[in-house]
């Protein structure tokens, strides 16, 4: 806080003050020195180098934090907590819906999506939106990124279907694996309809 003193000379009474005011600025004293101050930089603001310094501060720390960002370093990790993603979204369709959604293979590499009244409908619609992935339409979130396959089980012919109250009538176990590491993830779709994704191994 400044003192009567002080604030005195800058307005130039100096000579003025009573010895027992000067412990304590009054507040329109205090407002007229607020005013002065104000008025002798009225275009106050930052200067070039201090923005610049700014901008050199933020470019280094987005640079250390760069490396830690590893969405698409993995493919497997990718893709399979993507294919998670999308089981659980068809269980939520199902459920808001109030009707069956299932999920079924194309190849060990795509799924699709489809829509009918209940599991055991032969007539099916689709609901997976295509999307062009390489030069091929895909159908989106539900394919697999290269050089993940399923490899257990290895047949097509499986499907999961959730009713309109989210339940499954089978449970399900998918071993995605990177053919070119070797590593591999099991998902498991229980028939209460969770889905639980194993750790890579």
């Amino acid at each position: 806080m400044i003192n009567f003193i002080e604030a005195a000379s800058i307005l130039g009474i100096k000579n003025r003050v009573h010895p027992m005011h000067q412990k304590n600025l009054s507040l329109v004293f205090y407002t007229r020195l607020i005013q002065r101050q104000q008025k002798s930089h009225p275009n106050a603001g930052m200067s070039l180098i201090e923005i610049l310094v700014v901008i050199a501060l933020t470019a280094m720390l987005a640079a250390l934090a760069a490396p830690a960002v590893t969405f698409g370093n993995n493919p497997l990790r990718d893709s399979s907590n993507r294919i998670a993603s999308s089981f659980k979204w068809a269980r939520a369709r199902a459920i808001s819906s109030t009707s069956a959604v299932r999920i079924r293979p194309l190849s060990n590499t795509e799924f699709i999506m489809e829509r009918a009244a209940r599991c055991s409908d032969t007539t099916w619609t689709q609901i997976s939106d295509l999307v062009e992935k390489n030069g091929q339409l895909v159908n989106e979130d539900l394919s697999l990124n290269s050089p993940v396959q399923v490899v257990n089980p290895s047949d097509n012919t499986w499907s999961i279907c959730f009713d309109s109250k989210g339940l499954s009538e089978t449970s399900l176990q998918l071993t995605f694996q990177d053919m070119d590491t070797n590593q591999q993830r099991t998902m498991e779709v229980f028939s209460g309809g969770a889905v639980d994704l194993g750790d890579i191994s």
